[in-house]
């Protein structure tokens, strides 16, 4: 047997329980972090949870996912995928014909087909459908997009804020810190939807922290006792509490450095896999430093791909800011237009939130700007896009 096994088995391990996996059964700070969400599956619309990289935000959806399952009153529909329109329909569809074997022909490709079959499954089941979302932050509007990502980010948003609307859905949406202003920013009514954001991250007496210190010990806890281990052994309290200064309590960043730490403890005729101390803790950031703990997030190859922006949000240069000679709520117009076919005065000002005064002098300006053409409708304008 090789050292490494044989000191797993002498701690009475059945296998490492520091790898970096999402175990829904497992979870720190449950009372604080769960409590005010649960509540939200029966009175919300609209649930934003922020978080940066590693701070738990696909655990928790993980976790309802679980949950939800376990009650007969609701069902869950998972989406782990950068959103758009046809996966969100592609998502219920699947559930409406795995739950009640709906017959379903074609997916709904208009909202209004849409909310008809969730109508429908809701008067059948009884069960209320609870949406979790994660990536939130790819919906966020970004410089690079092109025009048709653009129009299916507005038209995904304009989604989910009409299903919220409908007493059969909760929605569920988790991001990086700062996601929430721009999904905002895409559909100004969203915000009149939202009934709980949510931060992941809190201020603790070091600074910003995730866990504090004795939900991170509870962490490693419950990782060793659902391995067969026993308390928090072989670690010292002294070196729980170097772990937490060294990653401030960021879920996945303490998972990685206690599989550095107990990597090198458990090499072979080395003792300190017997009793790891703060000393050993503070070798080990010596040897093997971790990069430091970010204040504001950084972009990476795989945040361009998925058109996610995530430097700091600043009010005098919002990375969701328009960049042709149209206003947002012209541009939310336009969107509008394009998947409805043709909207009113009346219809305008209810889905984009304003007035009707402000939507007929936008409709014009439009209109005057060649963006949209009108008919004479039976009470009014109808404008159409060009």
């Amino acid at each position: 047997m090789f050292a490494f096994d044989e000191r797993l088995k002498s701690l009475g391990w059945s296998d490492f329980p520091f790898r970096i996996d999402v175990m829904p059964d497992v979870f720190a700070a449950e009372k604080r972090l769960l409590n005010p969400l649960t509540v939200q599956l029966r009175t919300g619309n609209i649930v934003l949870i922020e978080g940066g990289r590693g701070t738990g935000k696909t655990h928790i959806l993980r976790w309802f996912n679980d949950y939800v399952s376990s009650l007969s009153q609701m069902v869950p529909c998972l989406i782990s995928e950068p959103l758009n329109s046809t996966l969100l329909s592609n998502a219920l569809v699947s559930l409406f014909k795995q739950h009640l074997m709906m017959k379903i022909k074609t997916t709904p490709v208009l909202i209004d087909e849409l909310i008809a079959k969730v109508r429908e499954f809701h008067t059948q089941s009884k069960q209320r459908i609870v949406l979790m979302i994660d990536d939130g932050q790819s919906l966020a509007l970004t410089q690079e997009d092109s025009e048709s990502i653009e129009f299916e980010k507005r038209k995904t948003v304009r989604w989910l804020r009409v299903l919220s609307d409908l007493p059969a859905v909760v929605v569920f949406i988790a991001g990086l810190t700062g996601f929430t202003k721009a999904l905002m920013s895409i559909f100004p009514p969203v915000a009149e939807r939202v009934t709980l954001q949510f931060s992941l991250e809190s201020e603790g007496d070091g600074g910003p922290e995730v866990l504090s210190r004795k939900e991170m010990e509870q962490l490693i806890r419950q990782r060793i006792r659902h391995f067969g281990g026993k308390g928090i052994t072989p670690f010292t309290a002294e070196a729980l509490d170097e772990i937490h200064l060294h990653t401030r309590g960021i879920p996945r960043s303490t998972l990685r450095f206690c599989e550095n730490i107990i990597s090198l403890a458990f090499q072979e005729d080395t003792p300190s896999g017997d009793r790891i101390t703060s000393d050993f803790v503070q070798q080990v950031v010596k040897q093997r430093p971790s990069p430091p703990i970010p204040t504001t997030l950084i972009p990476s190859p795989l945040d361009e791909e998925r058109f996610i922006e995530t430097s700091t949000i600043d009010d005098e240069d919002d990375w969701f800011t328009e960049f042709d000679e149209l206003t947002a709520t012209q541009r939310e117009i336009l969107a509008l237009a394009k998947e409805r076919r043709s909207v009113t005065t009346a219809t305008v000002a209810e889905e984009v939130g304003i007035t009707k005064g402000t939507a007929s002098n936008e409709l014009k300006k439009l209109f005057d700007k060649k963006k949209l053409q009108r008919r004479k409708g039976y009470r009014g304008y109808e404008y159409l896009p060009r």
